[in-house]
């Protein structure tokens, strides 16, 4: 009976009695913890089951699904099950593994609210535990990686089984007389997490990587307060981005000064190793632009070094724009005007002067577009004139550009052309140009500019 521990796990962490959605995905481990959280009903729990269907392997899945239904049918559980199909995108982008995951606790989240539960259970246990902390010093994680599984996260995900081994898992459902599913894709040796897991089982190393996980989270108090302090003295922490003003001088504290604003800007970061963090901070005082993790980047802004994440690539863009009828952008979220100068519509608007009637269209750049900037004898690349005004490579694209006849005559926010600055006395017919953000949000670099 595994119900002893689970209640030993609430005691320990001083969680009273509530309503917890348990992860059942069919396997023994799950199975095991829903049937032991059934077990406290009557001491005042509320339990709901949670199975998420990712339709990963076909009619594998459905089984599964099917073997959980009859499941909480027995323990007379209430069962809520969604669909979990991965998104070919997030795929793309994160892996089987991640996007799974991703979509997997939103999931559980909903079915939380929809419940009005407190917490959702896992059934993460002291075998996963051991395995986690050998593949992390396998791939080089610092001591923060050796905690290992957090029994209860800050987000009301809760492990009740962590201090259950795999053995005790088993010997309680055969006790039960509960015959789990069995997920082929664990065998699998090309998942590095099944290779370390025989390693682990042939090595009998379970207590002990366990208990190196426990001695990591009872130091980390110490060392977190020395990364609180050099925090406070050397960083600016924005929503989406940290800007170092300096770093500390001690080489640990800068890594794991890194380390803090890489997973907390990229929380699903997994492959920034130790020796990885030893690189960064050991050239610190020379990078100008280098990728961290595939969503994150430092870059080197006006002496200042940045962590921030890349922007996503704004789509194409071309609308046509008559005076005196705004254009909205919506890849921008931004409104385009133009009207006649007379009399002034705006302070903060930028005057132009065209020859004649002509087209006007709105567009981010292209290859091989030209720009003539002022003051210059003839037009240039755009792409050198945008690096010589020192705007970052990750905004380049999200800046409109107002042409008429096919050629430019403002890059918003920037410059205005040469060849259709305001003239005295004025030859051509005066406009005023100006965005105004009519969308959602758009954040700003130093410069003003959107991003």
């Amino acid at each position: 009976m595994l119900s002893p521990s689970v209640r030993q796990f609430f005691v320990k962490h001083r969680i009273k009695p509530c309503a917890v959605v348990a992860a059942v995905s069919g396997g023994a481990d799950s199975t095991a913890l829903l049937a032991a959280l059934a077990d406290l009903r009557g001491e005042g729990f509320r339990v709901i089951g949670a199975h998420i269907n990712h339709h990963l392997r076909g009619a594998e899945s459905d089984a599964d699904e099917a073997f959980v239904r009859e499941l909480c049918e027995t323990l007379d559980v209430p069962l809520h099950v969604a669909d979990g199909t991965l998104d070919d995108e997030l795929v793309r982008h994160r892996g089987v593994e991640a996007a799974a995951r991703e979509i997997r606790y939103a999931l559980l989240r909903e079915i939380r609210d929809k419940t009005r539960a407190a917490f959702i259970a896992t059934a993460h246990q002291k075998n996963d535990q051991a395995e986690t902390v050998l593949m992390r010093l396998l791939t080089g994680s610092g001591i923060a990686g050796l905690r290992g599984i957090h029994a209860v996260r800050a987000d009301g995900v809760l492990r009740p089984l962590l201090e259950v081994t795999r053995r005790e898992i088993e010997d309680a459902l055969r006790a039960r007389g509960i015959t789990p599913r069995h997920d082929r894709s664990n065998d699998d040796p090309r998942f590095l997490r099944n290779r370390v897991r025989v390693l682990v089982r042939e090595l009998d190393a379970v207590e002990h990587l366990a208990a190196v996980a426990a001695q990591a989270r009872q130091q980390w108090p110490i060392l977190e307060r020395a990364i609180d302090e050099a925090e406070e003295r050397c960083a600016e922490v924005r929503e989406h981005e940290t800007r170092f003003r300096k770093w500390p001088d001690d080489p640990w504290l800068r890594q794991a000064l890194l380390h803090r604003h890489i997973h907390r800007l990229d929380r699903d970061a997994r492959d920034v190793s130790a020796g990885d963090l030893a690189r960064l901070a050991g050239q610190i005082d020379t990078i100008k632009r280098v990728s961290v993790t595939k969503q994150l980047e430092l870059i080197r802004r006006d002496h200042v070094l940045v962590l921030h994440k890349r922007a996503e690539p704004t789509p194409e863009f071309e609308v046509e724009l008559t005076p005196d009828s705004p254009a909205y952008i919506p890849e921008l979220g931004v409104t385009f005007h133009i009207a006649a100068a007379q009399p002034r519509n705006r302070a903060t608007a930028q005057p132009i002067q065209i020859p004649h009637e002509g087209v006007f269209t709105v567009r981010n750049r292209r290859n091989g577009d030209r720009f003539h900037p002022l003051g210059l004898p003839s037009p240039k690349k755009l792409k050198d004139f945008l690096i010589d005004r020192k705007i970052a490579a990750d905004i380049r694209d999200r800046i409109p550009l107002l042409l008429w006849n096919g050629e430019i005559v403002w890059v918003a926010g920037v410059e205005v052309s040469e060849r259709f600055k305001v003239t005295s006395p004025a030859r051509g017919t005066l406009y005023e140009v100006w965005t105004e953000d009519t969308g959602e949000p758009v954040e700003r670099d130093h410069a003003g500019l959107q991003r």
